[in-house]
């Protein structure tokens, strides 16, 4: 849950949270080809269990909301932070309820919900995941990383890292946490932690902005990181680590809400409240470089919540919460050229998370 900033926006390509030791994304994370259908992941409000996993199929362009709900008779719980989609499976972070649902990717119906508690049994307060050789992990606000077995779907490992990890992301035959202290206010962490893959031990903590809340790698091994300052004299910074553990700041990207990467572009979002505009701009990872101020200028959305990229088509897609209150959220899709193609509305409160499906 977002317990500590309304605007602290989630983020972002959930198949593009893992890497092979080489870089080479996973391709198990990927349709096998064009998507077909995609998933919307939404948050909910905290206490109240609204979770939900809405279905668009592309063919039939029918919108099912409550999707998870139709097919399990039962809700996902309280406070959806994330989804990824690895090989057959969907595995769904559900803060609140601290547990991790897998379901089928083809038919949503759940295989298994595995709790994430610390060993005296109090909650773990997982919040994002990344997947990579057969194995996923998942960062909890009990300042570990969980690993869960994707054959026999049961924890078999567990590391400390720092304080309130947040976003993970797997390059370089190593795991990137970002250690935002987020719950630690004023005394934020500004780190992230590297996890050597084969021994599952943390090997060093790397110095960042102050509240790392995302991490994503691009094909060429660096991880692209961005922190969120602490809402008033320490501004957002967007940095990139290199395979050597060197950093780099970018001082022109000097709007930032979130981000997510699709090859080697990072799609950058952020709301302009001074002409009401949610603006996403794009970032040239091979060459360092901001490519655009303004690929995409839209009033239409309230709150700007989560970015996507669609990796075939290049199609872009935001989610609105709308006015952070109880009313439901929406999503727009782009075409990679920033022109809008549809809208998908209502498909559950706090929409922060697409993943694209055959």
């Amino acid at each position: 849950m977002k317990k500590y900033f309304v605007f602290i926006l989630l983020l972002t390509t959930a198949f593009f949270t893992a890497c092979t030791p080489e870089t080479v994304i996973d391709e198990t994370e990927l349709p096998a080809k064009e998507a077909k259908r995609i998933l919307i992941l939404s948050e909910g409000f905290y206490g109240d269990n609204s979770a939900s996993l809405a279905h668009y199929d592309f063919d039939k362009q029918v919108l099912t909301k409550d999707y998870f709900t139709s097919v399990n008779q039962r809700g996902l719980g309280d406070t959806a932070n994330d989804a990824i989609r690895y090989g057959a499976k969907i595995y769904v972070v559900v803060n609140s309820s601290s547990t991790v649902e897998v379901i089928a990717a083809n038919t949503g119906k759940s295989l298994k919900q595995i709790p994430m508690k610390t060993a005296t049994n109090q909650a773990k307060q997982p919040r994002y995941a990344a997947a990579y050789g057969g194995k996923v992990y998942v960062t909890s606000h009990d300042d570990t990383v969980t690993r869960i077995d994707t054959t026999t779907l049961s924890i078999d490992g567990s590391v400390q890292v720092g304080a309130d990890p947040e976003g993970i992301c797997i390059a370089n035959s190593n795991i990137y946490v970002a250690n935002s202290g987020g719950m630690n206010f004023p005394n934020y962490d500004k780190t992230v932690s590297v996890i050597d893959l084969k021994s599952f031990t943390e090997t060093k903590k790397i110095e960042v902005g102050l509240n790392p809340k995302r991490v994503y790698a691009d094909k060429e091994g660096d991880v692209y990181v961005y922190s969120v300052g602490n809402y008033t004299t320490v501004p957002a910074t967007f940095q990139k680590i290199t395979p050597k553990g060197e950093v780099a700041a970018f001082d022109e990207v000097k709007n930032i809400m979130d981000f997510t990467l699709s090859g080697d572009k990072a799609f950058i979002y952020y709301k302009d409240y001074a002409t009401s505009e949610t603006v996403v701009s794009v970032f040239d990872c091979l060459n360092d470089k901001l490519l655009t101020g303004k690929l995409i200028a839209d009033k239409s959305i309230a709150i700007p919540y989560s970015i996507t990229v669609d990796p075939f088509n290049g199609d872009i897609y935001l989610t609105d919460a709308v006015e952070y209150v109880k009313i439901l959220g929406n999503v727009y899709c782009y075409d990679k050229t920033g022109k809008r193609k549809f809208t998908l509305e209502n498909p559950g409160y706090l929409p922060n998370r697409v993943l694209f499906l055959n």
